[in-house]
C-alpha cells in the first residue's frame, strides 16, 4: 500500500505540474522557467522508476523466502515426531525406583570355557583348591548383574549416586547363588565426595584386563590387592592448570583376617576376624588429549591384627600408575611393600606363628604390570604379569615364599557390546624348602555387555 500511495502521489504531481506548465505556456512564461519545470519532471520520473524497481525486488525476495520457510517448518515437524516417538519408547522401557529416581541396569553375561593343566594349590584369598590333574569345563557363574542410580540433589550443587554389582560365583550346596561384589553410595559435589560401601582397597584401585578371571580377579595373591571390603571414603579434588587434576583420598576400611596363614587356619587361632584400617592416597592425573593421558598415585595402609593376645602391625605403602602416550599403547600397574598384608588381599601368609606361640608379621613386596596394545578399535592384545615375594626369614618350612603369574589375552569386539576372548596364563608357587608348583590355564570367553 505504501508503494501504491507513493505512485499515486507521483502521478498527481505530474498532472499538477502539467497543468501549471500549460498555464505558464499560455501566459508565455520565460524560456528559463520552462526549462526548470522540465528538469523537475525528469527528476520525478526517475524517482518513480526507482520506486517501481524496489517494489519488484521486494516481491521477488518474498517469493524466494516462501520455500525456505516451508522447509524449516517441515524439519521442525519431523523433529517433534522423533521426540514424541522417543518419549513413547522411554515410557515403555524405563526402570524407576519406588522413590521415582531413575535406575540403570547393567552388567555382563559371560560364558567361560576353561582348561586347567598342572597342579593347583594357591594360597591367596578365595584361591583355587588343591587339584592334581587336568580339568576342563565351562561356566556362566562369572556373569555380573549391576544397578546404577542417581538420587536427589544435595545442598551446594551436589547429587547422590550409587551402584551395586553381583555375580553367581559363590556356592552353597553345589548351587550358584548371588554374591555381592561391590556396592557404593556416594555424595558427590564438584570438588569433593563422601562414599560408603564395599569396594577394592583404596591403595590399589587398579587391576589387569581379563574376561577369564572375573569371579576371582586376575593375579589373586600375585600382586593384586583385590579384596572387596566395607569402607568409608572422603575425596578432595584439586584442579590444576593445563588439564591437570590432583586428588586426596582418606578412608576407613574393614580388613579380613581369615587368610593370615594356611598352616594355622583362623578357626584354630584366637583371632579377631576383622579389624579397622586407615588408608590414604594422593593422586595426580594429566590429559594431553582424547587419546593420551597419565595418572599416578601413592598410597598408605595401617591396621593391626589381634591374634593370641598380641597386636601385630599391618603396614603397606603402594604406588599405581596409568600411562597412555599413544593411541596404540597403554601401560598400567601397581607396586607395594610392607608387612602382614594378606588381610587386604595379599597372598598368605600374613603372619607366622612359631612353636612357642610367637607371632611374626611376614614382610614382603609385590605388584603387577600390564601392557595393552589396542591395534584397532575392535582388536586388543594384553600382556600382564604379577608377583609377590615374602621374606624367607619370616616364614616356616612349607609356607609360600613366592608367587608369580603371567598371562596374555586377545580381545575382539564383533560389536560394541559383544567381546570374544582367548587367554593363556601360568602360575608358579615357590614353597620354602619345597619344590615349585606350576599350573597352566587356558580360557575361551564370550562376553555380552549390557
Amino acid at each position: 500500500m505504501f508503494w501504491k500511495n507513493c505512485l499515486n502521489k507521483g502521478t498527481s504531481c505530474i498532472c499538477v505540474l502539467g497543468l501549471m506548465a500549460g498555464t505558464l505556456s499560455a501566459q508565455q512564461a520565460p524560456p528559463d522557467a520552462l526549462a526548470r519545470i522540465l528538469d523537475r519532471l525528469d527528476a520525478l520520473e526517475r524517482q518513480n522508476q526507482a520506486l517501481i524497481s524496489e517494489v519488484q525486488a521486494l516481491r521477488e525476495e518474498l517469493e524466494k523466502s516462501k520455500p525456505a520457510v516451508s522447509s524449516e517448518n517441515q524439519n521442525l515437524e519431523d523433529r517433534v515426531d522423533v521426540a514424541e516417538q522417543r518419549i513413547k519408547e522411554h515410557a515403555q522401557t524405563k526402570v524407576e525406583s519406588s522413590q521415582r529416581f531413575p535406575l540403570t541396569l547393567n552388567g555382563m553375561l559371560l560364558f567361560d570355557a576353561f582348561l586347567n593343566a598342572g597342579q593347583q594349590t594357591y594360597g591367596g584369598p578365595y584361591g583355587y583348591a588343591q587339584q592334581d590333574s587336568a580339568s576342563a569345563g565351562a561356566t556362566l557363574g562369572q556373569s555380573i548383574l549391576g544397578l546404577d542410580f542417581r538420587g536427589p540433589l544435595l545442598p551446594g550443587g551436589g547429587q547422590v549416586h550409587g551402584s551395586l554389582s553381583m555375580d553367581f560365583y559363590s556356592r552353597a550346596g553345589g548351587y550358584d547363588i548371588f554374591r555381592l561384589r561391590q556396592g557404593t553410595v556416594s555424595f558427590d559435589w564438584k570438588r569433593r565426595s563422601i562414599t560408603f560401601g564395599q569396594d577394592k582397597s583404596l591403595i590399589a584401585p587398579l587391576q589387569p584386563t581379563s574376561f577369564a578371571r572375573v569371579g576371582i580377579p586376575p593375579l589373586d595373591g600375585a600382586g593384586n590387592l583385590w579384596l572387596w571390603r566395607p569402607q568409608v571414603r572422603y575425596e578432595e579434588r584439586i584442579p590444576l592448570p593445563a588439564n591437570t587434576q590432583a586428588s586426596l583420598q582418606i578412608g576407613i576400611l574393614q580388613t579380613d583376617e581369615s587368610y593370615l596363614t594356611p598352616i594355622l587356619p583362623a578357626y584354630a587361632l584366637p583371632i579377631q576376624p576383622s579389624r579397622p584400617a586407615f588408608q590414604a592416597r594422593v593422586a595426580v592425573a594429566h590429559q594431553w588429549g582424547d587419546q593420551s593421558r597419565f595418572a599416578a598415585s601413592l598410597g598408605f595402609h595401617s591396621s593391626s591384627t589381634h591374634v593370641l593376645g598380641e597386636s601385630i602391625d599391618s603396614r603397606v605403602v603402594s604406588a599405581d600408575f596409568v600411562v597412555k602416550p599413544l593411541p596404540q599403547l597403554e601401560l598400567s600397574g601397581t607396586v607395594f611393600r610392607g608387612e602382614n598384608f594378606s588381610n587386604i588381599g595379599g597372598g598368605s601368609p600374613g603372619v607366622t606363628v612359631t612353636d612357642d606361640d610367637t607371632v611374626i608379621p611376614v614382610r614382603g613386596a609385590g605388584g603387577w604390570l600390564q601392557i595393552a596394545l589396542p591395534v584397532t578399535p575392535r582388536l586388543t592384545f594384553d600382556l600382564y604379569a604379577g608377583r609377590q615375594l615374602n621374606n624367607a626369614r619370616d616364614l616356616l618350612p612349607y609356607e609360600i615364599a613366592r608367587t608369580l603369574t603371567y598371562a596374555s589375552n586377545v580381545l575382539y569386539r564383533i560389536s560394541p557390546n559383544v567381546v570374544l576372548g582367548l587367554e593363556a596364563s601360568q602360575s608358579r608357587l615357590d614353597y620354602l624348602q619345597e619344590h615349585q608348583v606350576l599350573s597352566n590355564r587356558y580360557d575361551a570367553t564370550v562376553a555380552y555387555l549390557f
